[in-house]
This record gives structure tokens, C-alpha cells and sequence, in this order.
């Protein structure tokens, strides 16, 4: 009887150790995206002819891409803004944080005359993007991590106390032929 008690309480460790994991791979590994927030520091632009470059750090966590737009206003028109059309670089969708971000604008299509005006600014904006690809995500590793300790245990659990232990030879069988 004691051997049965001994299993019922192994495979009881092994039933609530299952429970665990299958609770623990059900909330949320990481923080949402959407909570994430970006920081634009150090806006400055230059007009050469018809062309506008806006520079910009974005400070952000470097495991996900951005949106990022660019917004020209009026100092003295609170209710101007103008998201410009003609824009490459780093703006638009998986833009990646960093320093010295370069947004190039050719306006001439837009304002063949210039900017309209001397009190003209520009605002970048950031929204979080997606994930950055090309690695495996931390979700995985936790959830792969889990698994691998949960089988340890387990059979740490279920090997506890029986010992398998091989036949002695009592010289019925014969040995193997020898070798050529």
C-alpha cells in the first residue's frame, strides 16, 4: 500500500505543478505595446530651395517600430496644421528610435511658393508601431522556459523512489558469440 500512496502523491505535486504552469502561460508575459512611450527631443529643420529636412531624436524603447508623422503649424495660427504629403526618411510606419533622425520634404508640389509665412514650426509626432522582427519574442522564451523546468520536475516527481533495478544474469541466457 505504501507504494500506492507514495505515486498518489507524486502525481497530486505533479497535478497542482501542471495547474501552475497552465495559469501562468495564461496572463500576459509582457507589457502591452500600447503602453509604451516615445519621446521627441531636439526638433530642428533647415530650408534649402525647395526642400525642407527636419532632424529629431526618438527616444524609445528599441524593441518596437513607431509611426511617426510630421506636422508643419503656425506660431500665430494656433488652428494651422499641415501634414505635409511628399515626405521620405525616417517618418511613416517602422521607424526605429535613435538619434539624429532625418525627415526630407519636397514642397515644392505643396507650397510652390515657399513656407507660407515666417512663423512656421514643425511638430514630429510618435505612436507605437509593432514588435520589432527578426528575434524570438520574450513571450516565447518564458513560455519555453516554463515547459523545460516543468518537465524537470516532473520527472524529478514521478522518478522519486523507484529505483528500476537490472536482472542479474542468472546464466540461463548464453552470451553474446564472440567477435570476428
Amino acid at each position: 500500500m505504501g507504494v500506492l500512496q507514495s505515486f498518489q502523491g507524486r502525481f497530486k505535486a505533479l497535478r497542482f505543478l501542471l495547474a501552475f504552469l497552465m495559469v501562468a502561460c495564461a496572463v500576459p508575459m509582457r507589457a502591452n505595446a500600447q503602453g509604451e512611450e516615445a519621446t521627441i527631443k531636439n526638433v530642428v529643420f533647415k530650408v534649402t530651395g525647395q526642400v525642407v529636412e527636419v532632424y529629431y531624436d526618438l527616444i524609445a524603447p528599441p524593441n518596437l517600430y513607431w509611426n511617426v508623422t510630421l506636422v508643419l503649424k503656425k506660431r500665430f495660427t494656433k488652428g494651422f496644421l499641415y501634414l505635409p504629403l511628399e515626405v521620405s526618411g525616417d517618418v511613416g510606419e517602422k521607424v526605429i528610435p535613435g538619434e539624429n533622425k532625418k525627415i526630407t520634404w519636397r514642397l515644392a508640389n505643396e507650397f510652390p511658393q515657399g513656407l507660407p509665412g515666417e512663423d512656421c514650426f514643425f511638430a514630429v509626432n510618435a505612436e507605437v508601431g509593432t514588435e520589432v522582427e527578426g528575434g524570438i519574442s520574450s513571450t516565447y522564451w518564458i513560455v519555453g522556459g516554463a515547459v523545460v523546468v516543468g518537465g524537470i520536475l516532473s520527472a524529478i516527481l514521478l522518478s522519486k523512489g523507484s529505483k528500476v533495478v537490472p536482472p542479474v544474469p542468472d546464466g540461463s541466457f548464453p552470451g553474446p558469440p564472440p567477435r570476428p
